[in-house]
């Protein structure tokens, strides 16, 4: 037996809720610490009534916390076999220095590295 049917035989009629009420249960769920079923049956809604609002409304979703910054910092570690790899390209300046390029870049940026006003 359905519950709509087993409602209209009993004759127990949830009452209709103002869109400020909804909005104001739904805020009320997104800070409970509840779960969905134990929430609507404290406050005398039905679960699929709470489900459609948070669709109606595009609200209520309980989203998870942000990780901070630190929590989502990745620490990068250089591949030594660079230092050993084939350079892209080298150039030595003026003042006897080497310039060495280890990944491939533009033509147009070696250009301009070269010939660049001083």
């Amino acid at each position: 037996m359905n519950l709509a049917m087993s409602r209209a035989q009993s004759g127990t009629v949830l009452p209709r809720r103002s869109v400020t009420e909804k909005k104001r249960l739904l805020s009320e769920w997104e800070q409970s610490p509840l779960k969905m079923n134990d929430f609507c049956k404290e406050k005398g809604i039905s679960l699929s009534g709470l489900k459609t609002w948070m669709r109606q409304f595009d609200m209520g979703y309980k989203r998870k916390p942000r990780k901070s910054a630190a929590a989502r910092f990745i620490s990068l570690i250089p591949d030594r076999s660079l230092e050993m790899s084939v350079p892209f390209a080298a150039y030595i300046l003026p003042d006897n220095s080497k310039l060495v390029i280890h990944q491939p870049v533009a033509a147009t940026f070696l250009r301009e590295l070269l010939y660049s006003p001083k």
